[in-house]
């Protein structure tokens, strides 16, 4: 009896040091970053259920823990899911398309066929395309003739509707590769940074976040779009959104990017520079990645 009152314990000081984390500290702090990508809140949720199950069948525990993760649902729901509402799309907005194609064997060319026949985006822009081969850039090219497709360094790939001017490469190793892909578009000149950042969840974020916003400031970037490998709660995001606006709350149904099927982490993101605005955020789901494709609209 005496050891189950001291896991009840336990049990209850380890949770609410994780609500602390998630809710006060978040990733503030290197050190406690990896607790908190860990532990996002759809987790959370079902830890508390388990501990309210298995250590707080006493009436007043019970009620005070049921209506905790009553109160956590609410949160979460709040902010991990926008209804869907019908959203008028100028005929001058630009679209993107944004893909983490998961470093399949082979370009998932079917479903970008299809979704580029279907949206007729401005802007192709996928991530973790190591096998892309020159063979998939003139199937592309021959498909779709009104657009310019290139495979870029760190695995990306770039589709433009329009005149690719320039494109620079920088990469740091262990933390980030980005593309600058200087585009003409039917309405006018835009400079894209193409992002992925490594995924090791005890690198510094705080270093890595901070250095590639400070590389599309210097640069005077329009569009950003890429995998972060980040939550959008984290902390660093927020330093992004002094000079540019996210897509989150232009989103339908839930905010999560990954992984396929579950809404756990938003870590697929696109902002714009704040001149632009975001119109809409699409989020669709195939089987040949763990990444939801983001398609979205600006003007």
């Amino acid at each position: 009896m005496k050891i189950f009152v001291i896991l009840r314990a336990c049990a209850l000081f380890a949770y609410a040091f994780l609500l602390l984390i998630h809710f006060i500290l978040k990733d503030h702090f290197q050190f406690l970053q990896i607790v908190f990508y860990a532990f996002p809140l759809p987790i959370l949720i079902f830890i508390g259920s388990v501990i309210t199950i298995l250590f707080y069948r006493s009436k007043a525990y019970f009620i005070f823990l049921i209506c905790l993760i009553i109160v956590l649902n609410i949160v979460w729901f709040n902010n991990a899911y926008i209804f869907p509402r019908h959203v008028e799309i100028p005929e001058n907005a630009t679209s993107v398309i944004f893909w983490n194609a998961a470093d399949r064997p082979t370009i998932p060319m079917a479903i970008l066929s299809k979704n580029i026949n279907k949206i007729q985006p401005d802007i192709i822009a996928l991530v973790e395309t190591e096998h892309a081969t020159q063979e998939d850039i003139v199937q592309l090219s021959e498909e779709f003739p009104a657009y310019e497709f290139r495979i870029l360094d760190g695995y990306m790939m770039i589709g433009v509707k329009g005149h690719i001017k320039n494109v620079s490469y920088v990469i740091e190793e262990y933390s980030h590769d980005i593309n600058f892909v200087e585009m003409e578009l039917a309405n006018g000149p835009l400079l894209v940074a193409l992002t992925d950042t490594f995924q090791s969840p005890t690198m510094d974020k705080r270093k890595t976040l901070g250095t590639v916003l400070q590389l599309v400031s210097e640069r005077n970037v329009d569009l950003i779009v890429g995998d972060f490998n980040t939550p959008y709660e984290s902390v660093h995001f927020r330093n992004f959104e002094i000079d540019y606006n996210s897509f989150h709350d232009y989103g339908q149904g839930f905010s999560a990017t990954w992984p396929f099927g579950i809404p756990l982490l938003e870590i697929d993101q696109i902002y714009t520079v704040k001149t632009l605005s975001p119109i809409l955020l699409q989020k669709f789901y195939y089987n040949v990645s763990d990444h939801a494709m983001l398609v979205g609209y600006f003007k």
